[in-house]
């Protein structure tokens, strides 16, 4: 059994990772051929790993753009219905944080270097004492660095599968 790194009680989770459980957890098969995962080579293992460490963590919070950069990723699996009826209940047990436009804009530096969705998980990590979850490196690097905000790589994550081999 792979021992999965401790989560944090509360993860602000991004659009890859969430979309890597949702197909993962609708049709562990499509993980290898679905597009927007097969670019980074996930695998079942990845999921495996995602999915244990998702369900350390006491809260899951989602924001509406990660939702949206999520249902149109989702759209391409050729039966999106299916995949949410299967998902439903992940989706219902995760708090969503809305953040407005205006608060979003209103961090400048950060809105015109990652944009309004990752911006929105800056927000959400602050305001819900979590840590972000996600593959953008770069963001993760510069919430650690300059935000002193709690920030996960997904394949930082992942690479416990190299010890276990």
């Amino acid at each position: 059994m792979i021992r999965v790194p401790k989560a944090p009680k509360v993860i602000i989770i991004d659009t890859i990772p969430l979309l890597l459980f949702l197909i993962g957890a609708y049709d562990p098969n499509l993980i290898l051929t679905f597009k927007r995962l097969k670019t980074y080579k996930y695998t079942f293992e990845d999921f495996t790993i995602l999915k244990e460490f998702l369900f350390r963590a006491k809260v899951i919070v989602v924001t509406p753009g990660v939702l949206s950069e999520v249902s149109n990723y989702a759209f391409e699996c050729g039966n999106f219905p299916d995949l949410l009826e299967k998902n439903i209940k992940y989706l219902m047990s995760m708090k969503e944080f809305y953040v407005s436009k205006e608060i979003i804009i209103g961090l400048k530096e950060e809105m015109f270097k990652f944009g309004f969705t990752d911006s929105s998980l800056i927000i959400a990590a602050k305001n819900n004492a979590g840590e972000i979850l996600t593959r953008d490196y770069g963001l993760s690097q510069y919430c650690q660095k300059k935000l002193g905000i709690g920030a996960l790589n997904l394949d930082e994550i992942l690479r416990i599968k190299e010890y276990i081999k």
